[in-house]
Protein backbone atom coordinates (compact mmCIF):
# COMPACT_ATOMS: atom_id res chain seq x y z
CA UNK A 1 0.00 0.00 0.00
CA UNK A 2 2.80 2.41 0.86
CA UNK A 3 6.44 1.60 0.36
CA UNK A 4 9.59 3.69 0.14
CA UNK A 5 7.99 6.93 -1.10
CA UNK A 6 9.94 10.12 -0.43
CA UNK A 7 8.45 12.73 1.86
CA UNK A 8 6.87 15.94 0.65
CA UNK A 9 8.40 19.31 1.45
CA UNK A 10 5.04 21.04 1.65
CA UNK A 11 4.88 21.40 5.42
CA UNK A 12 8.38 20.46 6.54
CA UNK A 13 10.32 23.58 5.75
CA UNK A 14 10.02 25.13 9.23
CA UNK A 15 10.78 22.03 11.30
CA UNK A 16 14.56 22.10 11.56
CA UNK A 17 15.84 24.24 14.43
CA UNK A 18 12.35 24.45 15.94
CA UNK A 19 13.30 22.40 18.97
CA UNK A 20 13.62 18.77 19.96
CA UNK A 21 11.71 18.62 23.19
CA UNK A 22 12.88 19.73 26.58
CA UNK A 23 15.90 18.54 28.47
CA UNK A 24 13.78 16.91 31.16
CA UNK A 25 11.89 13.66 30.85
CA UNK A 26 8.43 14.80 29.85
CA UNK A 27 6.97 11.33 29.46
CA UNK A 28 7.70 7.86 30.76
CA UNK A 29 10.80 5.98 29.68
CA UNK A 30 9.95 2.29 29.88
CA UNK A 31 13.31 0.60 29.38
CA UNK A 32 12.75 -2.94 28.16
CA UNK A 33 14.63 -6.14 28.96
CA UNK A 34 13.86 -7.75 25.61
CA UNK A 35 16.75 -6.43 23.49
CA UNK A 36 18.68 -9.29 21.88
CA UNK A 37 21.16 -7.46 19.65
CA UNK A 38 21.87 -4.12 18.01
CA UNK A 39 23.89 -3.71 14.81
CA UNK A 40 24.83 -0.31 13.40
CA UNK A 41 23.90 -0.25 9.70
CA UNK A 42 24.61 3.39 8.82
CA UNK A 43 26.45 6.17 10.65
CA UNK A 44 26.19 9.35 8.59
CA UNK A 45 27.61 12.72 9.59
CA UNK A 46 25.59 15.93 9.42
CA UNK A 47 27.21 17.29 6.27
CA UNK A 48 26.45 14.10 4.33
CA UNK A 49 22.90 14.09 5.69
CA UNK A 50 22.50 17.68 4.55
CA UNK A 51 23.29 16.68 0.97
CA UNK A 52 20.70 13.88 1.23
CA UNK A 53 18.10 16.21 2.72
CA UNK A 54 18.72 18.72 -0.06
CA UNK A 55 18.33 16.03 -2.70
CA UNK A 56 15.29 14.27 -1.24
CA UNK A 57 13.36 16.71 0.91
CA UNK A 58 14.26 20.39 0.83
CA UNK A 59 16.73 21.86 -1.69
CA UNK A 60 16.89 25.03 0.43
CA UNK A 61 17.84 23.26 3.67
CA UNK A 62 20.81 24.78 5.49
CA UNK A 63 21.25 22.19 8.23
CA UNK A 64 20.65 18.55 9.02
CA UNK A 65 21.20 16.19 11.90
CA UNK A 66 23.67 13.36 11.86
CA UNK A 67 22.05 9.97 11.45
CA UNK A 68 22.83 6.59 13.02
CA UNK A 69 20.75 3.62 11.87
CA UNK A 70 20.69 0.45 13.97
CA UNK A 71 19.07 -2.90 13.30
CA UNK A 72 17.41 -3.99 16.53
CA UNK A 73 16.61 -7.66 17.21
CA UNK A 74 14.23 -8.17 20.11
CA UNK A 75 11.85 -10.59 21.79
CA UNK A 76 8.12 -10.30 21.22
CA UNK A 77 4.97 -12.44 21.19
CA UNK A 78 2.82 -13.57 18.28
CA UNK A 79 -0.95 -13.61 17.94
CA UNK A 80 -1.15 -16.81 19.96
CA UNK A 81 1.41 -15.66 22.58
CA UNK A 82 4.21 -17.67 21.01
CA UNK A 83 7.77 -16.38 21.54
CA UNK A 84 9.26 -14.70 18.45
CA UNK A 85 12.54 -12.96 17.73
CA UNK A 86 11.60 -9.90 15.70
CA UNK A 87 13.51 -6.95 14.30
CA UNK A 88 13.23 -3.36 13.20
CA UNK A 89 15.08 -0.18 12.40
CA UNK A 90 16.07 2.37 15.03
CA UNK A 91 17.41 5.68 13.71
CA UNK A 92 18.88 8.24 16.08
CA UNK A 93 19.74 11.87 15.26
CA UNK A 94 22.92 13.51 16.53
CA UNK A 95 23.08 17.24 17.10
CA UNK A 96 25.53 19.44 15.24
CA UNK A 97 27.55 22.19 16.90
CA UNK A 98 25.35 24.70 15.08
CA UNK A 99 22.23 23.18 16.59
CA UNK A 100 23.66 23.13 20.11
CA UNK A 101 24.73 26.77 19.67
CA UNK A 102 21.20 27.57 18.55
CA UNK A 103 19.75 25.96 21.67
CA UNK A 104 22.07 28.01 23.87
CA UNK A 105 21.03 31.17 22.03
CA UNK A 106 17.41 30.32 22.82
CA UNK A 107 18.13 29.80 26.51
CA UNK A 108 17.81 26.02 26.19
CA UNK A 109 20.15 23.39 27.51
CA UNK A 110 21.00 19.81 26.73
CA UNK A 111 19.76 18.29 23.46
CA UNK A 112 17.24 15.52 24.08
CA UNK A 113 15.32 13.38 21.66
CA UNK A 114 11.62 12.77 21.04
CA UNK A 115 10.66 9.44 19.47
CA UNK A 116 8.32 8.48 16.64
CA UNK A 117 7.20 4.88 16.30
CA UNK A 118 6.27 4.67 12.63
CA UNK A 119 4.49 1.61 11.29
CA UNK A 120 4.95 0.81 7.62
CA UNK A 121 2.30 -0.03 5.05
CA UNK A 122 1.69 -3.41 3.49
CA UNK A 123 4.70 -5.16 2.03
CA UNK A 124 5.09 -8.65 0.60
CA UNK A 125 8.80 -9.03 -0.14
CA UNK A 126 11.13 -9.33 2.83
CA UNK A 127 13.65 -6.94 1.28
CA UNK A 128 11.08 -4.16 1.76
CA UNK A 129 11.18 -4.40 5.57
CA UNK A 130 12.66 -1.22 7.14
CA UNK A 131 15.82 -2.84 8.47
CA UNK A 132 16.43 -4.45 5.07
CA UNK A 133 15.72 -1.26 3.12
CA UNK A 134 18.30 0.56 5.23
CA UNK A 135 21.06 -1.51 3.66
CA UNK A 136 24.71 -1.21 4.61
CA UNK A 137 25.89 0.88 1.70
CA UNK A 138 27.04 4.06 3.40
CA UNK A 139 23.86 5.97 2.46
CA UNK A 140 20.47 5.98 4.22
CA UNK A 141 17.67 4.48 2.16
CA UNK A 142 14.60 4.50 4.39
CA UNK A 143 12.95 7.79 3.41
CA UNK A 144 10.70 8.21 6.45
CA UNK A 145 13.80 7.98 8.62
CA UNK A 146 15.60 10.62 6.54
CA UNK A 147 12.75 13.09 7.06
CA UNK A 148 11.93 12.30 10.68
CA UNK A 149 15.51 11.89 11.91
CA UNK A 150 18.04 13.59 9.64
CA UNK A 151 15.78 16.54 8.91
CA UNK A 152 13.46 16.94 11.91
CA UNK A 153 15.55 15.52 14.75
CA UNK A 154 13.20 12.81 16.00
CA UNK A 155 14.42 9.32 16.79
CA UNK A 156 12.57 6.81 14.63
CA UNK A 157 11.45 3.31 15.63
CA UNK A 158 10.32 1.35 12.56
CA UNK A 159 9.31 -2.27 13.29
CA UNK A 160 9.79 -4.79 10.48
CA UNK A 161 6.68 -6.64 11.77
CA UNK A 162 6.41 -10.33 12.50
CA UNK A 163 7.05 -12.25 9.30
CA UNK A 164 9.76 -9.92 8.00
CA UNK A 165 13.35 -9.20 8.90
CA UNK A 166 14.60 -11.49 11.67
CA UNK A 167 11.25 -13.32 11.83
CA UNK A 168 11.00 -13.98 8.10
CA UNK A 169 9.53 -17.46 7.80
CA UNK A 170 6.87 -16.81 10.45
CA UNK A 171 3.45 -16.15 8.95
CA UNK A 172 2.75 -12.43 9.04
CA UNK A 173 -0.32 -11.64 11.23
CA UNK A 174 -1.86 -9.31 8.66
CA UNK A 175 -4.49 -7.01 10.21
CA UNK A 176 -4.49 -8.92 13.49
CA UNK A 177 -4.70 -6.44 16.35
CA UNK A 178 -2.94 -8.24 19.18
CA UNK A 179 0.23 -9.29 17.36
CA UNK A 180 0.42 -6.03 15.41
CA UNK A 181 0.36 -3.91 18.56
CA UNK A 182 2.70 -6.17 20.53
CA UNK A 183 5.45 -6.24 17.90
CA UNK A 184 5.56 -2.44 17.76
CA UNK A 185 5.32 -2.01 21.53
CA UNK A 186 8.15 -4.45 22.18
CA UNK A 187 10.26 -2.70 19.53
CA UNK A 188 9.82 0.57 21.44
CA UNK A 189 10.95 -1.14 24.66
CA UNK A 190 14.03 -2.62 23.01
CA UNK A 191 14.89 0.70 21.35
CA UNK A 192 14.71 2.50 24.70
CA UNK A 193 17.02 -0.11 26.18
CA UNK A 194 19.56 0.59 23.44
CA UNK A 195 19.28 4.34 23.94
CA UNK A 196 19.70 4.03 27.71
CA UNK A 197 22.66 1.68 27.40
CA UNK A 198 24.33 4.10 24.99
CA UNK A 199 23.68 7.27 27.02
CA UNK A 200 21.29 8.76 24.46
CA UNK A 201 18.94 11.17 26.20
CA UNK A 202 15.33 10.33 25.35
CA UNK A 203 12.94 12.89 26.79
CA UNK A 204 10.01 10.49 27.09
CA UNK A 205 7.95 12.06 24.29
CA UNK A 206 6.48 9.24 22.21
CA UNK A 207 4.65 9.91 18.95
CA UNK A 208 2.95 7.18 16.90
CA UNK A 209 2.31 7.18 13.15
CA UNK A 210 1.69 4.78 10.30
CA UNK A 211 0.23 4.67 6.80
CA UNK A 212 -2.27 2.13 5.40
CA UNK A 213 -1.60 -1.13 7.25
CA UNK A 214 0.67 1.05 9.36
CA UNK A 215 -2.28 3.32 10.15
CA UNK A 216 -4.15 0.27 11.41
CA UNK A 217 -1.11 -0.80 13.44
CA UNK A 218 -0.62 2.70 14.84
CA UNK A 219 -4.22 2.67 16.07
CA UNK A 220 -3.83 -0.83 17.54
CA UNK A 221 -0.59 0.17 19.28
CA UNK A 222 -2.07 3.32 20.83
CA UNK A 223 -5.14 1.38 21.98
CA UNK A 224 -2.93 -1.27 23.61
CA UNK A 225 -0.81 1.35 25.38
CA UNK A 226 -3.75 3.39 26.66
CA UNK A 227 -5.79 0.42 27.82
CA UNK A 228 -3.04 -1.75 29.30
CA UNK A 229 0.21 0.23 29.71
CA UNK A 230 -0.80 3.81 30.45
CA UNK A 231 1.59 4.01 33.43
CA UNK A 232 4.56 3.03 31.25
CA UNK A 233 4.27 5.36 28.26
CA UNK A 234 3.12 8.86 27.46
CA UNK A 235 1.81 9.23 23.91
CA UNK A 236 2.18 12.85 22.83
CA UNK A 237 0.43 12.49 19.48
CA UNK A 238 -1.14 9.76 17.35
CA UNK A 239 -1.31 10.16 13.55
CA UNK A 240 -2.93 7.15 11.84
CA UNK A 241 -3.01 7.65 8.08
CA UNK A 242 -5.34 5.94 5.58
CA UNK A 243 -5.80 2.81 7.68
CA UNK A 244 -8.51 0.11 7.45
CA UNK A 245 -9.74 0.64 11.01
CA UNK A 246 -13.15 -1.00 10.47
CA UNK A 247 -12.14 -4.29 8.87
CA UNK A 248 -15.65 -5.67 8.66
CA UNK A 249 -16.98 -2.60 6.83
CA UNK A 250 -14.17 -2.89 4.31
CA UNK A 251 -14.74 -6.63 3.85
CA UNK A 252 -18.46 -6.02 3.36
CA UNK A 253 -17.46 -4.16 0.21
CA UNK A 254 -14.64 -6.44 -0.94
CA UNK A 255 -16.20 -9.86 -0.27
CA UNK A 256 -18.88 -9.59 -2.93
CA UNK A 257 -18.95 -11.83 -6.01
CA UNK A 258 -19.86 -8.82 -8.14
CA UNK A 259 -17.10 -6.61 -6.76
CA UNK A 260 -13.95 -6.03 -8.80
CA UNK A 261 -10.89 -6.36 -6.58
CA UNK A 262 -8.72 -3.25 -6.72
CA UNK A 263 -5.64 -4.97 -5.26
CA UNK A 264 -6.13 -8.77 -4.90
CA UNK A 265 -2.84 -9.39 -3.08
CA UNK A 266 -4.15 -7.53 -0.03
CA UNK A 267 -7.21 -9.76 0.23
CA UNK A 268 -5.12 -12.87 -0.39
CA UNK A 269 -2.74 -11.87 2.41
CA UNK A 270 -5.67 -11.28 4.74
CA UNK A 271 -7.09 -14.72 3.97
CA UNK A 272 -3.72 -16.39 4.47
CA UNK A 273 -3.08 -14.68 7.81
CA UNK A 274 -6.52 -15.36 9.25
CA UNK A 275 -6.48 -19.00 8.10
CA UNK A 276 -3.11 -19.48 9.78
CA UNK A 277 -3.90 -17.82 13.11
CA UNK A 278 -7.53 -18.98 13.36
CA UNK A 279 -6.97 -22.41 11.83
CA UNK A 280 -9.54 -24.09 14.07
CA UNK A 281 -12.27 -22.00 12.49
CA UNK A 282 -10.98 -20.70 9.15
CA UNK A 283 -9.17 -22.81 6.54
CA UNK A 284 -7.88 -22.15 3.06
CA UNK A 285 -9.92 -25.10 1.80
CA UNK A 286 -13.14 -23.40 2.84
CA UNK A 287 -12.41 -19.84 1.69
CA UNK A 288 -10.28 -20.01 -1.48
CA UNK A 289 -11.66 -20.58 -4.98
CA UNK A 290 -11.36 -24.12 -6.31
CA UNK A 291 -8.77 -23.27 -8.98
CA UNK A 292 -6.23 -22.00 -6.42
CA UNK A 293 -3.68 -24.48 -5.13
CA UNK A 294 -4.17 -24.51 -1.35
CA UNK A 295 -0.78 -26.15 -0.74
CA UNK A 296 1.35 -23.61 -2.55
CA UNK A 297 -0.80 -20.57 -1.68
CA UNK A 298 0.84 -19.88 1.73
CA UNK A 299 4.32 -19.89 0.14
CA UNK A 300 3.37 -16.78 -1.84
CA UNK A 301 3.59 -14.83 1.42
CA UNK A 302 6.95 -16.12 2.67
CA UNK A 303 8.77 -12.91 1.76
CA UNK A 304 10.18 -14.09 -1.57
CA UNK A 305 7.54 -12.51 -3.80
CA UNK A 306 6.22 -9.02 -4.47
CA UNK A 307 2.60 -8.20 -5.25
CA UNK A 308 3.06 -8.52 -9.02
CA UNK A 309 4.53 -12.00 -8.66
CA UNK A 310 1.73 -12.99 -6.27
CA UNK A 311 -0.89 -11.81 -8.75
CA UNK A 312 0.80 -13.73 -11.56
CA UNK A 313 0.94 -16.92 -9.48
CA UNK A 314 -2.79 -16.58 -8.78
CA UNK A 315 -3.53 -16.14 -12.47
CA UNK A 316 -4.30 -12.42 -12.18
CA UNK A 317 -2.17 -11.27 -15.10
CA UNK A 318 -4.32 -8.70 -16.89
CA UNK A 319 -3.44 -5.11 -15.87
CA UNK A 320 -0.90 -6.61 -13.45
CA UNK A 321 -3.88 -7.95 -11.50
CA UNK A 322 -5.29 -4.55 -10.53
CA UNK A 323 -8.92 -3.44 -11.01
CA UNK A 324 -9.81 -6.41 -13.20
CA UNK A 325 -10.90 -9.58 -11.40
CA UNK A 326 -14.04 -10.28 -9.39
CA UNK A 327 -13.77 -11.39 -5.78
CA UNK A 328 -15.02 -14.89 -6.62
CA UNK A 329 -11.86 -15.46 -8.67
CA UNK A 330 -10.04 -15.53 -5.33
CA UNK A 331 -12.70 -16.69 -2.88
CA UNK A 332 -15.32 -19.44 -3.11
CA UNK A 333 -18.87 -18.39 -3.93
CA UNK A 334 -20.11 -20.40 -0.94
CA UNK A 335 -17.75 -18.53 1.36
CA UNK A 336 -18.76 -15.15 -0.09
CA UNK A 337 -22.47 -15.99 0.17
CA UNK A 338 -22.13 -17.09 3.77
CA UNK A 339 -20.13 -13.99 4.63
CA UNK A 340 -22.77 -11.71 3.12
CA UNK A 341 -25.82 -13.50 4.55
CA UNK A 342 -24.79 -15.20 7.81
CA UNK A 343 -24.58 -12.85 10.78
CA UNK A 344 -22.54 -15.50 12.60
CA UNK A 345 -19.98 -16.03 9.85
CA UNK A 346 -16.69 -16.71 11.66
CA UNK A 347 -14.57 -14.64 9.28
CA UNK A 348 -16.91 -11.69 9.85
CA UNK A 349 -16.67 -12.19 13.62
CA UNK A 350 -12.87 -12.22 13.54
CA UNK A 351 -12.75 -9.07 11.43
CA UNK A 352 -15.00 -7.31 13.95
CA UNK A 353 -12.84 -8.61 16.78
CA UNK A 354 -9.71 -7.14 15.15
CA UNK A 355 -11.16 -3.76 14.15
CA UNK A 356 -9.57 -0.81 15.96
CA UNK A 357 -11.94 2.16 15.62
CA UNK A 358 -14.34 1.64 18.54
CA UNK A 359 -12.49 2.84 21.65
CA UNK A 360 -11.81 6.17 23.38
CA UNK A 361 -8.34 7.66 22.82
CA UNK A 362 -7.09 10.04 25.50
CA UNK A 363 -4.12 11.33 23.52
CA UNK A 364 -4.20 13.91 20.75
CA UNK A 365 -5.11 12.21 17.49
CA UNK A 366 -4.99 13.36 13.87
CA UNK A 367 -6.67 11.05 11.37
CA UNK A 368 -5.13 11.85 7.97
CA UNK A 369 -6.62 10.53 4.73
CA UNK A 370 -6.86 11.41 1.04
CA UNK A 371 -10.46 12.09 0.05
CA UNK A 372 -10.26 10.01 -3.15
CA UNK A 373 -8.46 6.97 -1.76
CA UNK A 374 -9.68 4.04 -3.86
CA UNK A 375 -8.09 1.23 -1.79
CA UNK A 376 -8.81 2.29 1.78
CA UNK A 377 -11.84 4.58 1.44
CA UNK A 378 -11.98 7.87 3.31
CA UNK A 379 -15.01 6.50 5.18
CA UNK A 380 -12.57 4.46 7.32
CA UNK A 381 -11.22 7.64 8.90
CA UNK A 382 -14.61 9.35 8.98
CA UNK A 383 -16.12 6.40 10.86
CA UNK A 384 -13.26 6.36 13.35
CA UNK A 385 -13.59 10.13 13.87
CA UNK A 386 -17.35 9.95 14.38
CA UNK A 387 -17.07 6.95 16.71
CA UNK A 388 -14.39 8.59 18.84
CA UNK A 389 -16.57 11.68 19.29
CA UNK A 390 -19.59 9.52 20.12
CA UNK A 391 -17.47 7.65 22.68
CA UNK A 392 -16.70 10.90 24.46
CA UNK A 393 -13.40 12.08 23.00
CA UNK A 394 -13.01 15.84 23.47
CA UNK A 395 -13.40 17.47 20.05
CA UNK A 396 -10.36 19.67 20.77
CA UNK A 397 -8.24 16.54 21.02
CA UNK A 398 -9.12 15.04 17.64
CA UNK A 399 -8.60 16.22 14.08
CA UNK A 400 -9.75 14.74 10.77
CA UNK A 401 -7.41 15.95 8.05
CA UNK A 402 -8.72 15.53 4.50
CA UNK A 403 -6.16 15.70 1.69
CA UNK A 404 -7.58 16.46 -1.78
CA UNK A 405 -6.11 14.65 -4.77
CA UNK A 406 -5.29 17.96 -6.44
CA UNK A 407 -2.49 18.73 -3.97
CA UNK A 408 -0.61 15.47 -4.51
CA UNK A 409 2.88 16.02 -5.88
CA UNK A 410 2.92 12.57 -7.48
CA UNK A 411 -0.04 12.22 -9.81
CA UNK A 412 -1.49 8.95 -11.07
CA UNK A 413 0.20 7.25 -13.99
CA UNK A 414 0.89 3.70 -15.16
CA UNK A 415 3.69 3.27 -12.62
CA UNK A 416 1.80 4.88 -9.73
CA UNK A 417 -1.86 4.24 -10.49
CA UNK A 418 -3.36 4.63 -7.02
CA UNK A 419 -4.23 7.77 -5.08
CA UNK A 420 -3.77 5.64 -1.96
CA UNK A 421 -0.04 5.21 -2.54
CA UNK A 422 0.52 8.64 -4.04
CA UNK A 423 -1.06 10.32 -1.01
CA UNK A 424 1.51 8.93 1.45
CA UNK A 425 4.05 11.69 0.82
CA UNK A 426 1.68 14.49 1.66
CA UNK A 427 0.17 12.57 4.59
CA UNK A 428 3.58 12.06 6.20
CA UNK A 429 4.38 15.72 5.70
CA UNK A 430 1.22 16.70 7.58
CA UNK A 431 1.90 14.17 10.36
CA UNK A 432 5.49 15.26 10.92
CA UNK A 433 4.58 18.94 10.97
CA UNK A 434 1.79 18.20 13.49
CA UNK A 435 4.16 16.19 15.70
CA UNK A 436 6.64 19.05 15.66
CA UNK A 437 3.99 21.57 16.76
CA UNK A 438 3.15 19.33 19.71
CA UNK A 439 6.83 18.82 20.49
CA UNK A 440 7.58 22.55 20.70
CA UNK A 441 4.36 23.36 22.58
CA UNK A 442 2.55 25.19 19.78
CA UNK A 443 -0.23 22.63 20.10
CA UNK A 444 -1.13 22.02 23.74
Amino acid sequence: MYKKNLLSTMVLSAIFFSGCGGSSNEGVNNVGSNLISATVIDDINASTMLSIVKAKIDPNALNAFGYKAIKIVYKTKGQNDEDINASGLLVIPSATKEYNDYRVSQGQSQFSISMICDNHGTIFANDEAPSNVEVENGMPDYSVAVAATGYAGFALVAPDYIGYGESNGTVHPYMLEKASARASLDMINAAQRYMTDNNILFNGQLFISGYSQGGYTAMALAKEIEQNHSNQYKIMGLAPMAGPYDLKALADIELDANHTMVYPAFLADLGNGYANYYNNNITLDTILASNIDKTTFPTLFNGDYNEYEIHAALGFTENLGFNTYKANKLFQDNFINDYQNNANNIFKEKLEENSVYNWTPRTKINLIHCSDDEIIPFSMSQTAYDTFLANGVDSSNITLTTLPTAILSQQQDLTHPFVHANCAKEAYGVALDWFNKIRIGEIK
